[in-house]
């Protein structure tokens, strides 16, 4: 009998350690997950400065990404990448020759 208590106390606390171990994890990937969104956002803070700082000089027409998940044909400033505007169909067709 002391055996079978034995081995029933040693596999919970097993199951204890797993499970404490598992929590650990989860607070090292969200403490990970909160950081790497935190350098996102300053990056994007640092991008926004750049782009409202550049005279956008050169423009030119280049696919870029829409919101939702496909691409348009838009003026970008080629120094900073900031989308400025649309083309002609005019000059739509000169793109795509």
């Amino acid at each position: 009998m002391k055996n079978a208590k034995r081995s029933k106390n040693s596999s919970i606390n097993s199951n204890l350690n797993v499970s404490a171990s598992i929590f650990i994890d989860m607070d090292a990937k969200r403490r990970e997950v909160e950081q790497l969104l935190s350098d996102k956002r300053n990056i994007e803070i640092q991008i926004d400065q750049l782009q409202r700082d550049c005279k956008h000089e050169k423009q030119v027409i280049k696919q870029v990404a829409d919101d939702r998940s496909s691409f348009t044909v838009r003026y970008v400033c080629e120094s900073c990448s900031k989308v400025l505007g649309w083309p002609s169909e005019k000059e739509l067709k000169q793109f795509f020759k």
